[in-house]
C-alpha cells in the first residue's frame, strides 16, 4: 500500500512539474499582467486628471491618454514652449491650448504641488513603457508557442485566448462555437437565463480588425468564420505542430470578402 502511495505521489509531482514547465502558462500570465497594468494606468490617469484640473481645468482628457500625460509634463501655464507643444499636438491645437492657458480659471499651485503631479505623470509613463515591453515579449512568445493562431488571429488575440482558458491544449480541444464567445460569458449566461436577450456573437475575437471595423450586421458571420479557423489553428499548434496558418488565413480572407460582397449587394 505504501509503495503504491509513493508511486502515485511521484507521478503527481512529475505531472505538476511538467505543467509548470509549460510555456503557454507564461504566455497566459503575460497577457493577464498586461491587462492588469492597463487597468492601473487608466485608474491613475483618472487621478492625474483630477489633480491637474485644479491647475489647468481647460485641458481636457483626450482619447490618447498617453498624450494627455505627456502634455501634463510639458505645459507650464505661465511659460508654454510653443514649439514643443506644436510637435506634440499640431499647430492649430497648440494655439487653442495656449489661448485656454492664458485665460485659465485654474489655481496657481506651489512648486511642490506641481512636482507631485509631475511625479504621478512620470510613474504612469513608466507603466506605459513596462506594458509596451511586456507586449513585445508576449507577441514573441505567442509566435513561438502558437504560430498558427498568431498568424490567423494575431499574437495579442492568441495570448488572450490562451490566458482566458488556461492552456493551449484546452483551447485546442474546444469547438469553434465556444471559441467564438470566449470572453463574453456574462452575456451568454444572461441569454441562457432569458431567451429574449440575444446571445453574444463574439467575445475576445471582437478585437480582430476584420470584426471590430465591419458593419454590425455582418460581425456575427465574420466572427463565426474566424473562430472556425482559430479552432483548426489551435489544434495544429497543440497537437500536430504542423504549420497550416497560411491556408487558414487565405480561406478566412476569402470568406470575409464573400460576406462583405453579400452585404454590399443586400444594401443595394
Amino acid at each position: 500500500m505504501k509503495g503504491k502511495r509513493e508511486k502515485f505521489l511521484k507521478k503527481t509531482k512529475e505531472s505538476v512539474r511538467e505543467a509548470l514547465k509549460s510555456r503557454d502558462m507564461l504566455l497566459g500570465d503575460a497577457a493577464k499582467t498586461i491587462e492588469a497594468t492597463q487597468k492601473v494606468i487608466n485608474q491613475l490617469t483618472e487621478k492625474l486628471e483630477e489633480m491637474y484640473n485644479v491647475y489647468f481645468p481647460e485641458l481636457e482628457l483626450m482619447e490618447d491618454k498617453k498624450k494627455y500625460v505627456n502634455l501634463v509634463l510639458a505645459i507650464d501655464k505661465n511659460k508654454i514652449d510653443r514649439d514643443v507643444l506644436a510637435k506634440m499636438v499640431g499647430e492649430k491645437k497648440a494655439e487653442r491650448i495656449m489661448g485656454k492657458a492664458a485665460k485659465s480659471l485654474g489655481a496657481d499651485l506651489e512648486e511642490r504641488d506641481l512636482q507631485q503631479i509631475h511625479a504621478l505623470a512620470k510613474s504612469i509613463l513608466g507603466l506605459y513603457g513596462f506594458s509596451e515591453e511586456l507586449e513585445k515579449y508576449q507577441n514573441s512568445l505567442a509566435r513561438e508557442i502558437c504560430p498558427n493562431i498568431s498568424t490567423v488571429a494575431g499574437p495579442e488575440i492568441a495570448a488572450k485566448l490562451i490566458a482566458h482558458v488556461g492552456s493551449l491544449t484546452k483551447l485546442g480541444m474546444m469547438p469553434s462555437s465556444t471559441i467564438q464567445v470566449l470572453g463574453a460569458e456574462k452575456a451568454l449566461f444572461k441569454h441562457l437565463k432569458n431567451k429574449k436577450i440575444n446571445p453574444p456573437k463574439h467575445g475576445i475575437i471582437f478585437q480582430h480588425p476584420r470584426i471590430s471595423s465591419s458593419p454590425k450586421a455582418v460581425r456575427g458571420k465574420i466572427a463565426r468564420a474566424l473562430a472556425n479557423k482559430i479552432a483548426l489553428a489551435a489544434r495544429a499548434d497543440a497537437f500536430t505542430k504542423n504549420f497550416i496558418a497560411e491556408k487558414l488565413k487565405k480561406d478566412f480572407d476569402g470568406r470575409y470578402n464573400e460576406i462583405m460582397e453579400q452585404y454590399k449587394r443586400g444594401k443595394k
